[in-house]
């Protein structure tokens, strides 16, 4: 195999990590996850277990979650559940309300306490901005990660097998000229 081997070798594991820098390339995406309106009546808590007051981020990828809460009538109460929302206890808001949190790792739930006369009506939206490698959201990209990193794998064996054999008999051919030098 020889110096033609090394070359394959070497060839194979640099195209294979060619294409895995380029599916490791970072991108963000946003995704809006709730988006829901509803009422919260007078000395009512309105969370869990309702429909729309909870969310997982994502487990592959880092994540922020940026959130708006709209309050028409009375002043609400929030309270987020979580990681990192210890800012998110009992927040007063009337009219608009925006928050983010980052980093982002885990559950979220979303608590809602109207302490006044009459309902209000609530609008909640939270979006999920993540970062993740490329080849992570897109099939032909993992296919082409899974290639890649079965090329760089492959390259290196060979590469590392070849480079062996050849020290072996660089040694065997050593001994041999000591052998012949002594005798």
């Amino acid at each position: 195999m020889g110096r033609s081997g090394t070359r394959v070798g070497v060839l194979l594991a640099a195209s294979g990590l060619a294409v895995l820098l380029v599916c490791s390339i970072p991108i963000m995406d946003i995704e809006k996850v709730i988006d829901i309106s509803f009422v919260v009546g007078s000395g009512i808590e309105y969370g869990p277990p309702n429909a729309g007051t909870g969310y997982h981020t994502r487990v592959l990828g880092k994540s922020i979650l940026r959130g708006e809460v709209l309050v028409e009538g009375e002043g609400i109460h929030l309270t987020v559940h979580g990681y990192n929302t210890q800012n998110l206890a009992d927040v007063c808001v009337e009219g608009r309300y925006s928050f983010v949190v980052n980093p982002a790792n885990d559950l979220y739930t979303f608590a809602f306490r109207n302490m006044g006369a009459n309902g209000s009506l609530v609008h909640l939206k939270l979006e999920e901005i993540w970062t993740r490698p490329m080849g992570i959201g897109s099939p032909p990209l993992f296919i082409s990660g899974l290639v890649a990193l079965a090329l760089f794998s492959a390259g290196t064996l060979i590469s590392v097998v070849t480079h062996l054999r050849r020290s072996q008999h660089a040694i065997q051919d050593l001994r041999n000229i000591m052998n012949s030098i002594a005798s």
